[in-house]
């Protein structure tokens, strides 16, 4: 794999952890719902088709070669657009106090 391929698929990765972080905000209502079976065939859907979107937009990026690294880059920035998200909760209602 070629150094533009790897800072490409660096890229994705890191902006994909975003769009997945903020499609997993945008659909929460209908994640997890009542019922147990739907909510559980709903987050098995969701999974299922975050990942194979993934692995096709890397297949064309670098044709299929998926790191551990590009995952844990998902991760991350899932991870991190998550606590930026909450810090921003938490001021919001500091100052709404």
């Amino acid at each position: 794999m070629s150094l533009i391929e790897q800072i490409f698929s660096f890229f994705f990765s890191f902006i994909y952890g975003l769009l997945v972080y903020k499609l997993y905000n945008k659909f929460h209502k209908y994640l997890y719902v009542n019922k147990k079976i739907y909510s559980f065939f709903n987050s098995l859907l969701f999974m299922l088709d975050i990942t194979l979107i993934y692995f096709l937009i890397l297949y064309k990026i670098n044709d299929g070669i998926i790191e551990n690294i590009f995952v844990l880059i998902t991760l991350f920035s899932f991870i991190l657009f998550s606590y930026i998200n909450l810090q921003k909760k938490c001021q919001n209602k500091s100052n709404w106090l």
